[in-house]
């Protein structure tokens, strides 16, 4: 009983006591509550402070991505243009909510604008070069503090190549603050009106850096047989008296091109000789003592040929006609192969003349702006009937020309396996592209897949479903009437490519422009990038 007397009494001292002490300390709470309350509104407004500086230099830096990208994307078109394509979406992005061109018009002043941008200090461009492993170019000295910008050389115009990148940055010279007024540094200034205190301004900045991305492009082209149709006189049993001129002339091209040979006495329009009998024929044409001038193929053979009744001169009208415009057409229809005739790549056939002329001219585009772009060549018309590569990823662009210019229609064969050439096209790509580039192939046909001898198209998409798990495009070019256009749109769709038809109409001269546009559009279609 004593311990239950004693817990008793000493919980009632204790309450005593708890209410005389809250009676003494009244109204203390008051006291802390105004000191938080002042520490908590600093804490808020720099929290709104704080904020309101992290969402402008947000909004400065979308700004000047937006500006670098679409400054870079102008670059193939000069400096000062892509100084005007970047300064533009510079003023398209609001900041704070406003735009910084107000006034109606601002589009047709945009000279003006930027000259004053630049002068105050807000706006700043620079084009020229982006090393990625930053090796190459000393740190910009205009921005020391930015390391990363040693990566970034300025454009020399007198020194090639042309820029491929370009760094923009924008600037807010004195960010307004909605509280911070108060606990901003101040700096003492002296000037005429004597001394005085000023707050030190904040300024907010922003860099971005754009650029071509480099692309890893395998080339995939047609250099089987068909690649010579439309020199030869089958086109004008396809076609009609229409294209006879231009067939005739281009074989005239040919013979010019291959240095006017003379063999006996034969002459460019040929002759009719009635008899069967090949020695009199060969007695006749001055070739009985004459070498024939070619690996394969012979004078007999050639005379058989033209005198053969179901063959394509007698189609054409040149039924035992004997000249150089039949002996042409005869190297170009049976005896077209490299191993066979190999001075045909010197002649403007077509159209393979026309696949050369646009290749070169597109390995030109590619290199007009330096975007550290590869090539590669694969040739789907090999000895074995599958493919080659004739070239892995190089920048040597002469090289890759010079190969090209030095094949012919059925150089090593006459058949199409289009599917070996985008297999052989993916596997350069798996083994040698660079981890950071932007990977296609540009695979153009004339006619239909025919190798392998076991479904050919379904190979094809077979091939192009390995490209397209790995997100690389298949760009396809179809030429002319005798192309599987269904099948090149199928592997366009697969992959996610373009498929690009350039319909024939009889003779190649009406597939160059066609061809010369769809390659300009092709290495145009630079992919950007920010590095930065």
């Amino acid at each position: 009983m004593f311990s239950a007397r004693v817990l008793v009494k000493g919980a009632v001292s204790g309450r005593k006591e708890t209410k005389f002490l809250r009676g003494k300390r009244k109204g203390a709470v008051l006291v802390l509550a105004a000191f938080f309350m002042v520490a908590v509104m600093a804490l808020l407004a720099f929290c709104v402070d704080t904020g309101y500086i992290l969402t402008l230099n947000s909004e400065l830096k979308r700004s000047t991505d937006a500006a670098a990208l679409a400054g870079a994307g102008n670059l193939i078109n000069g400096p000062e243009l892509a100084e005007l394509g970047a300064f533009e979406y510079v003023l398209r992005n609001p900041i704070e909510n406003e735009l910084l061109a107000q006034q109606e018009g601002w589009e047709g002043n945009l000279a003006s604008l930027l000259s004053q941008a630049k002068s105050n200090g807000a706006f700043s461009v620079a084009v020229g070069q982006w090393d990625p492993e930053g090796s190459q170019y000393p740190m910009d000295e205009s921005d020391p503090d930015d390391p990363i910008d040693g990566r970034f050389k300025t454009y020399d115009p007198s020194v090639d190549p042309p820029p491929s990148a370009i760094r923009v940055r924008t600037e807010v010279p004195d960010c307004p603050l909605f509280f911070g007024q108060l606990f901003r540094q101040h700096r003492t200034v002296y000037d005429e009106n004597g001394v005085h205190t000023e707050p030190v301004p904040i300024e907010l900045a922003a860099v971005s850096i754009a650029r071509y991305q480099p692309r890893d492009i395998m080339l995939v082209l047609d250099f089987s047989g068909s690649m010579s149709d439309d020199s030869e006189l089958c086109r004008i049993s396809q076609f009609g008296e229409s294209v006879r001129e231009r067939v005739e002339s281009n074989l005239r091209q040919i013979w010019e091109d291959l240095g006017s040979p003379t063999y006996g006495n034969m002459q460019f329009e040929p002759v009719y000789i009635s008899s069967t009998d090949n020695y009199y024929i060969k007695q006749r044409l001055g070739l009985s003592y004459v070498s024939y001038p070619y690996p394969s193929g012979s004078w007999d053979d050639y005379i058989n040929y033209v005198k053969g009744y179901y063959n394509n001169p007698k189609k054409a009208g040149y039924y035992k006609c004997y000249g150089y415009l039949t002996l042409v057409n005869y190297w170009l229809e049976k005896r077209p192969g490299a191993s066979q005739t190999p001075d045909l790549w010197k002649a403007c056939v077509q159209p393979i003349g026309a696949v050369k002329d646009s290749s070169n001219i597109f390995m030109e585009y590619i290199q007009e702006v330096n975007t550290e772009d590869r090539v590669g060549l694969v040739i789907y018309n090999s000895s074995n009937q599958t493919a080659i590569t004739e070239h892995s990823l190089t920048d040597d662009f002469d090289s890759v020309q010079n190969t090209i210019q030095h094949r012919q229609a059925a150089h090593y064969d006459s058949y199409t396996n289009i599917g070996a050439g985008i297999q052989y096209a993916r596997e350069e790509l798996e083994a040698n592209a660079r981890a950071g580039s932007f990977k296609m192939i540009v695979l153009m046909t004339d006619g239909e897949a025919n190798r392998p001898s076991t479904d050919p198209d379904g190979f094809v998409r077979q091939q192009a479903s390995l490209v397209a798990d790995h997100r690389w495009p298949i760009v396809t070019i179809s030429l002319g009437d005798k192309a599987d256009t269904n099948l090149m749109q199928q592997v366009a769709d697969t992959t996610g490519g373009i498929h690009f038809n350039i319909p024939g109409g009889g003779t190649v001269t009406d597939y160059r422009d066609g061809l010369l546009e769809v390659f300009r559009t092709i290495a145009d279609d630079r992919p950007l990038v920010l590095v930065k």
